[in-house]
């Protein structure tokens, strides 16, 4: 008779070092949160601190919060119209309309960074390992020609002359020290990537470079612009309230299916 297999693990394996509490405290990272954090830390340091695993430098705490403010808000993209209209009928459930347009935040729209900072770290590493970057990036390039692929963190449907919050990043980047290899490399692949048109680097290719020079690996560049466009979608639905646009839309789209049919 087959013996059950053991359960790897027991209770002392299922921890978390991010927080832990008591009758009378509640520790961040270590932290005192009411002894030590509140009123002295902001948020953006505490996102800091969550993910980086570290309070920031005064320098990083002014970078980390221009790229949360960066990716906060763009009017009425995709997730926010889909935010407004989930609230205008399931108003009981805010947390439902939100998570509805975090959803959209993908490889196309707003979520781009996770692989351009992919992209961006491969680069890194076969450059550490002899490879000129410029080759890297040409290599790079040609894949994603040959399959007819975006590559993600260049080019905008708006802002075809240039991203104003992408300039403006690495102006700052620029000013508090964080205008390294990586920014370079980004800037290297929008060139590279250009042929019959300019495509200028968008803010999520700004933002995945930044987020490495920080020291934040690209599998979590994502989670910032989830964090940063809830604080955007909430607003959007405080506008639904007040000024709903979900019956415009529902209007046009039956007037469009009276005509079809």
């Amino acid at each position: 008779m087959a013996q059950p297999k053991s359960v790897a693990g027991s209770l002392d394996d299922i921890r978390t070092d991010i927080a832990a509490s008591d009758l009378h405290h509640i520790w961040i990272r270590g932290h005192d949160l009411t002894g030590e954090v509140l009123g002295n830390r902001s948020f953006t340091e505490i996102v800091f601190l969550l993910v980086a695993k570290r309070f920031p430098e005064d320098d990083e705490r002014r970078m980390a919060d221009a790229l949360l403010v960066s990716l906060m808000e763009h009017g009425l993209t995709p997730s926010a119209m889909v935010a407004r209209v989930t609230y205008t009928t399931a108003p009981e459930s805010l947390q439902g309309a939100v998570a509805a347009g975090l959803l959209g935040a993908g490889g196309v729209v707003l979520g781009s960074m996770e692989e351009c900072g992919m992209l961006l770290t491969r680069i890194a590493d076969e450059t550490a390992g002899g490879v000129a970057r410029e080759d890297a990036i040409a290599e790079i390039v040609e894949e994603y020609r040959a399959s007819r692929r975006h590559i993600p963190g260049v080019g905008h449907a708006i802002h075809t002359e240039g991203d104003p919050r992408a300039v403006r990043l690495f102006e700052l980047a620029e000013e508090y020290g964080f205008s390294g290899d990586h920014v370079a490399a980004v800037q290297e692949l929008s060139t590279a990537a250009a042929r019959s048109k300019p495509l200028p680097i968008n803010v999520t290719g700004a933002v995945a470079a930044i987020l490495l020079e920080l020291g934040i690996p690209w599998q979590l560049h994502r989670g910032f612009a989830l964090i940063s466009r809830s604080a955007g979608l909430i607003g959007h639905i405080g506008e639904e309230i007040e000024q709903p646009i979900t019956p415009a839309i529902r209007g046009l789209l039956r007037r469009s299916e009276r005509s079809e049919g």
